[in-house]
């Protein structure tokens, strides 16, 4: 009797633990990104190969130059400290494939240059010193690995996955984790975002995600990214957690050139910057000040007097209400295959932007569509998040109500055939994303009947499907 009874108290703790999951879960996410605006400023440390002379995406270029032998992270901490910033961000690796750090799976690392030490290691513990939270950015494309789209196999997904979790792993507590070169340059599947975006959650639980991917993935990352140079930044009434990074110095792209120490471009100012700032504080936006250290591994004076004004002229907005809209943790369900009455399916499921080259999916004149999706097996399921329109060049950077989805309704199975109704849904016609919730459900297929659209054409930028509550399986 008295293990009887044991085992039914053991049942019902668990499942009072496992009611409380999702929403200890929710408030612990909802936290995370409440502190990461309350940091407002931020130094983005443009710093690799191409600081030494190599172009953008160049592969295989000479390393033995790197040898910046006055590196001193402690002056890059010093710095963000005089500003204000409360974080830095530190380009690991960049398009080119060079690391920062001694990686076992290359020789493409500062451990072959004449430098030899591990700079990641440095940066990390300088800012942590300060008191300053820790980022870093990696680019999954890898020009010298051959890490591309159209080249991706299993012993190039395990290259990345080695790398991340090296990153994940060596240095202590990550807050901040940027990837490059990933849904812009090979969309989702080949290097699979669930697997990416798991091992990351798996090493780092409270690590916050972006990819620059500015709005047109926002289920991929915790962080929207706006990227200043292609005159992306949030609209006025954002409400997303989310950052943006800008240069005010000419440079090799964003890295240090000759040119930089006295190249702040004609419109940029200590004042200007101080402007910005306070307008990206206003919209939950943090903003990433490029820092482009010298081939000597050190800011130039010109960095130094400017963040030192900008700390002396700015202050934050101790005012400014909590963070109002709390993005939702989702763990989103990989589709295998999607399905549309008219248009390109598989672009609903993997679109991809090179410079003006958008993959989005594009109905005909139809007065009904019809979008079907398959995640392979029965899942649960409670959310859909429809990506609107985008374009990223020619600048701004913006999402498009051209094409946004006005109203629709939505249905789950198991079997392709018999569908059960779940959700009707309308919006206005803006551009804001399209979210359909519904009672979480296990189903296989989801299919989407779309009835009115702005314009001439439906259009969808992506598509997820996942769950609020519980991670995929």
């Amino acid at each position: 009797m008295k293990i009887i009874r044991a085992t039914i108290l053991a049942l019902l703790c668990c499942l009072k633990v496992a009611s409380q999951t999702p929403e200890t879960t929710s408030n612990r996410y909802g936290k995370l990104l409440q502190d990461f605006v309350d940091m407002r400023f931020g130094m983005f440390l443009c710093y690799n190969i191409m600081s030494y002379g190599a172009s953008w995406g160049e592969a295989n270029y000479d390393i033995s130059t790197f040898n910046p032998k006055n590196l001193n992270t402690a002056q890059w901490a010093d710095a963000a400290v005089s500003a204000q910033m409360k974080f830095g961000l530190l380009t690991t690796k960049h398009h080119e494939g060079f690391c920062l750090w001694d990686s076992k799976v290359t020789d493409y690392d500062v451990a072959s240059t004449p430098y030899k030490k591990d700079i990641v290691k440095q940066y990390v513990e300088s800012f942590r010193k300060k008191g300053l939270k820790v980022g870093l950015y990696y680019s999954i494309w890898d020009s010298t690995h051959g890490i591309d789209k159209n080249k991706i196999g299993p012993k190039e997904l395990d290259f990345i996955k080695t790398q991340i979790t090296e990153l994940l792993t060596n240095y202590g507590k990550i807050d901040y984790f940027v990837v490059d070169g990933w849904f812009w340059r090979m969309g989702h599947h080949e290097v699979p975002f669930s697997e990416i975006r798991e091992l990351i959650r798996k090493l780092q639980p409270d690590c916050l995600l972006t990819d620059h991917t500015h709005l047109q993935a926002p289920y991929q990352l915790d962080i929207p990214y706006f990227e200043g140079p292609f005159g992306a930044f949030p609209k006025e009434d954002n409400q997303m957690a989310s950052a943006l990074g800008h240069c005010s110095f000419k440079g090799n792209g964003w890295f240090w050139s000759p040119e930089t120490p006295n190249g702040m471009f004609k419109k940029e100012s200590t004042e200007k910057l101080v402007s910005k700032l306070k307008t990206l504080e206003s919209r939950y936006c943090n903003f990433m000040l490029n820092c482009m250290p010298n081939r000597d591994g050190l800011l130039d004076p010109a960095f130094i007097s400017l963040l030192s004004d900008i700390g002396k002229k700015w202050s934050p907005n101790e005012s400014r209400i909590d963070l109002p809209l709390k993005k939702r943790l989702i763990y989103s369900a990989p589709i295998v295959r999607a399905t549309a009455s008219s248009g390109e399916a598989s672009y609903l499921i993997d679109a991809t932007q090179y410079k003006t080259d958008f993959k989005h999916w594009v109905s005909d004149a139809s007065s009904i569509q019809t979008l079907t999706f398959d995640l392979g097996r029965p899942k649960n399921i409670d959310i859909i998040t429809l990506v609107p329109n985008h374009k990223s060049k020619p600048a701004p950077e913006t999402a498009l109500s051209e094409g946004n989805i006005l109203e629709c309704k939505t249905y789950i199975s198991n079997d392709n055939e018999k569908f059960k109704r779940v959700s009707t849904d309308s919006w206005p016609a803006n551009t804001t994303y399209r979210s359909i919730d519904f009672d979480a459900s296990n189903a296989r297929y989801v299919k989407i009947e779309i009835l009115k659209w702005k314009g001439k054409n439906a259009i969808i930028a992506e598509v997820e499907i996942g769950s609020s509550t519980r991670p995929m399986n």
